[in-house]
């Protein structure tokens, strides 16, 4: 197994200037190791910090409690290390964009469409930043629009007059269309039926498969499409901070170890497993629902 990340004793806060003690720990991820070229798809109730995970591996917000004992680790093709952490510290926003234009892609439930730009140019610009040409680009976009389900949508047509679905589809494909190690989603198919939630798996698996070794990291509410599509589940557990008082309100802080890692049994059984429990799929869907 190759390795895509590595994280230990890695503490994520929103807290700018952290103080020991007295600052808010939303994520604490004790022991994970994920795995290159999978899907892996993250589950778990609101507020444990799916979100913050996405945003520490996606090099989006600098929630890195510094700690001398952690680490954090990307690892490319070739399996040579990367100090994300280091990454932060280096304060330089070039070298971050840099890493996240090489290696990264994402894709939101909010489409964040750029309203001035064709439905055209939306999908296809960050793959002309990698520096593919406006031919190819649109050529290779109207391939995956048609698949999508959008052969409707021309050149000229603004990314503002389509509806809401198809905003999320177009998304989509402005995702996948590029080159990426890693592609990030937070509830990529949140306001997508269940149809086209499907579709949009099948064809990232697709794009996967053609980029080698690529990855895919998804946040989702949609248990029943976390099994069927993924390698790796994490379901994140939710853990309640110690009180200093009996008065005091409850502190929840959502926390990840190798307890927190299903993958598929094997052949011969129809289950998941985290290397201690064994589920058959049907109770684990149950399973990943309880709080």
């Amino acid at each position: 197994m190759k390795k895509l990340f590595e994280i230990k004793n890695l503490r994520c806060s929103y807290d700018k200037k952290y103080v020991e003690g007295k600052s808010k720990v939303v994520l604490e991820i004790n022991d994970l190791v994920i795995p290159r070229g999978k899907k892996i798809f993250i589950v778990g109730e609101s507020g444990v910090g799916k979100s913050t995970i996405l945003e520490t591996l996606g090099l989006m917000n600098n929630t890195i409690v510094p700690d001398d004992n952690a680490t954090f680790r990307f690892f490319d093709k070739d399996e040579n290390p990367k100090d994300l952490a280091m990454l932060w510290y280096a304060n330089s926003d070039k070298k971050l964009s840099d890493f996240r234009l090489k290696n990264y892609s994402f894709i939101f439930q909010s489409t964040n469409m750029m309203h001035n730009f064709t439905a055209y140019e939306n999908v296809t610009f960050t793959r002309m930043l990698q520096g593919f040409t406006k031919f190819s680009c649109f050529r290779r976009a109207r391939k995956l629009l048609d698949d999508l389900g959008l052969e409707h949508v021309d050149e000229a047509r603004m990314a503002h007059e389509l509806s809401g679905g198809q905003q999320q589809r177009l998304a989509f494909a402005r995702a996948i269309l590029p080159d990426f190690s890693v592609l990030f989603g937070d509830e990529p198919t949140g306001n997508l039926d269940g149809v086209n939630a499907v579709k949009v798996m099948e064809i990232l698996s697709k794009k996967m498969t053609e980029l080698d070794e690529a990855s895919a990291i998804i946040v989702t509410h949609d248990m029943h499409l976390a099994v069927t599509f993924a390698d790796v589940i994490i379901k994140i557990r939710k853990q309640v901070r110690d009180k200093k008082n009996p008065n005091d309100e409850d502190i929840t802080y959502g926390v990840i170890d190798e307890s927190c890692v299903f993958t598929p049994h094997n052949e011969d059984f129809d289950g998941w497993t985290n290397g201690s429990s064994i589920f058959p799929t049907d109770a684990f869907e149950d399973f990943l629902r309880r709080k």
